[in-house]
């Protein structure tokens, strides 16, 4: 059976209802990466937390609003964006809950600021708040799936080691960035200005973050769609244990 990988949606009110959805490109590159991709509820309940863990192989967080400054224990400053407290609360419930049952996590874009948040670090609510800092990184809508800026890829990790690359052109959509690392994770890429793209943790259980969007490039890029097989990979190994 392929290892089942948990990805997780958000909400969307369209003035009646409120939904629950997902971006395919995300499932689809699980899916081509040899997992099971199943769509998380979002859920506040932590014992239905504790059981959707159960039932994951691995954890994707993906993209979308900001997290709620309070979750790292800040008031919300003018330029922070849209947020989504119900989500915060069940994704930062779910990933300190995967991690504590050891399973491989995948952050892309708000699901790097997510695991850094979780795990103890901050965030700058705003590029504007970071000096010498290029705007270059809030992306229109229009180019979402187009290379915007380099990273590199910082020799020795376990980002470099998947990519097989020393630089990468990447998409560029997101305004919020780190800036306290979580306890335990280490740098894996930075752009040119020095905003950090990549964190890591060295050891086992596998815990990898990117600010860029390979599922976007993933499906003419096969060193994007490494980063895929690298979770889908280490949730196989958990899995036989």
């Amino acid at each position: 059976m392929r290892p089942r990988i948990g990805v997780t949606a958000w909400h969307h009110h369209d003035g009646q209802e409120q939904w629950e959805f997902i971006r395919d490109n995300y499932t689809r590159a699980i899916s081509a990466a040899g997992g099971l991709p199943l769509i998380l509820p979002i859920a506040a309940e932590p014992d239905l937390v504790a059981d959707l863990v159960g039932t994951l192989d691995g954890l994707l967080l993906t993209g979308g609003e900001d997290v709620h400054p309070s979750f790292y224990g800040e008031a919300v400053q003018e330029k922070c964006g849209p947020i989504d407290e119900t989500r915060d609360r069940f994704e930062i419930g779910l990933t300190r809950a995967a991690l504590a049952r050891e399973l491989p996590v995948l952050g892309i874009c708000r699901g790097m600021q997510v695991l850094n948040v979780a795990c103890g670090g901050t965030l700058y609510q705003d590029l504007a708040y970071r000096s010498e800092t290029e705007r270059h990184h809030t992306g229109v809508k229009e180019d979402r799936a187009r290379r915007i800026h380099p990273v590199r890829i910082l020799p020795g990790t376990r980002l470099r080691e998947i990519l097989g690359l020393e630089e990468a052109a990447v998409t560029s959509t997101h305004h919020q960035v780190i800036r306290r690392m979580a306890p335990g994770f280490r740098p894996a890429a930075q752009a040119p200005d020095g905003v950090l793209e990549g964190m890591e943790r060295a050891e086992d259980p596998f815990a990898l973050a990117v600010q860029w969007h390979p599922e976007r490039l993933a499906p003419a890029d096969a060193a994007q769609l490494s980063l895929f097989r690298a979770l889908v990979e280490a949730a196989a190994k958990r899995a036989r244990r």
